[in-house]
């Protein structure tokens, strides 16, 4: 996505706070910290959820990340959650985005709520899911849960079994991460099962692809993967992944996965503009052939792995991580 796109989306965004209405309204700070602290007690005096450790999931997890912004990360996570949606697999999209999520903005969801707000007791994580098209569930400020860290332990075990029971009904949860590996939301990466960095041919959008795969490739069991988006040409795409594979083998000695390239295609921007994911709205022009590519691409890789081993759900191993991460 074209860093003039983002201006639009702020702008876009500015209106709609202004000129629309809210489905959920807004509010007052003094009441909302009222009942967030009468309800925060009662999560408190509740029988905690038990977190089972060991449990196995067969949700897949990936995050898709990048390592700067422009470059069409989150409008590649919904057209692909839908693309998944769509060959019937359960789908639940997270947004994981520090304070700049746009998930909602781009699929015409203007939801208010969001986990920040299950964590501090508000709502509970059901009556925050927005239901996008073709059923996908909405998750947005999923990176609320590094907050979990200051609240008490029965907190934290409510707001975690809300999260695996949400894992454990959905077959592929999408984390569409922030620009880069930032320290608070590196956890939610470095734990997925397989992560995507999307990139461009933009000389500065390949040199910070380059520097996210060297801030994960110290994750030996991490699935690394790599889009090109907006390549003019599948020769230019096979060049940029073959100039990251090579750097990669070559300076950090480990290999590098090409999960597909998506072309550059006018109903892609289009699409940002009226905030209709261009699945839906051009299902066959070349950027949605692609995304379908990639989308059985992904089922494909995970059917193999699903033979291969059966693995931990995903949020209790975040956890794990989070609280090193606090230590």
């Amino acid at each position: 996505m074209a860093p003039v796109v983002n201006e639009i989306l702020v702008s876009q965004a500015e209106v709609i706070s202004t000129d629309q209405p809210i489905e959920n309204p807004q509010p007052s700070l003094a009441s909302r910290g009222d009942q967030a602290k009468v309800l925060r007690g009662l999560m408190e005096q509740r029988q905690p959820g038990i977190i089972e450790k060991d449990k196995t999931t067969r949700c897949r997890t990936l995050a898709i990340c990048s390592g700067k912004g422009g470059v069409g990360k989150s409008v590649i996570s919904l057209n692909l959650a839908l693309a998944l949606a769509q060959s019937g697999a359960s789908v639940c999209l997270m947004d994981v985005n520090l304070a700049l999520g746009n998930i909602d903005l781009l699929s015409r969801l203007n939801g208010y709520w969001n986990l920040s707000h299950v964590v501090s007791g508000a709502r509970s994580l059901k009556e925050i899911q927005l239901e996008g098209p073709w059923g996908v569930s909405v998750v947005t400020g999923a990176s609320g849960l590094t907050d979990l860290a200051d609240c008490s332990e029965a907190v934290r075990k409510d707001v975690l079994g809300q999260m695996q029971e949400l894992e454990a009904t959905h077959d592929y949860l999408i984390l569409d991460n922030g620009t880069g590996i930032h320290r608070s939301i590196r956890q939610f990466v470095t734990t997925a099962d397989d992560v995507l960095i999307v990139t461009t041919p933009e000389p500065t959008a390949i040199a910070d692809a380059y520097a996210t795969i060297k801030s994960l490739s110290s994750i030996q069991t991490l699935e690394i993967q790599t889009l090109v988006n907006q390549c003019t040409s599948t020769d230019q795409g096979e060049k940029v992944f073959q100039q990251l594979k090579k750097t990669t083998e070559l300076f950090l000695h480990t290999g590098l996965s090409q999960a597909g390239q998506i072309p550059h295609d006018a109903h892609v921007v289009q699409s940002v503009y009226d905030r209709e994911p261009f699945i839906l709205s051009h299902p066959d022009c070349p950027a949605a052939e692609a995304i379908y590519r990639l989308a059985d691409y992904l089922i494909d890789l995970n059917q193999v792995k699903e033979h291969q081993n059966k693995h931990e759900s995903y949020f209790p191993r975040l956890w794990k991580r989070l609280l090193g991460e606090a230590a």
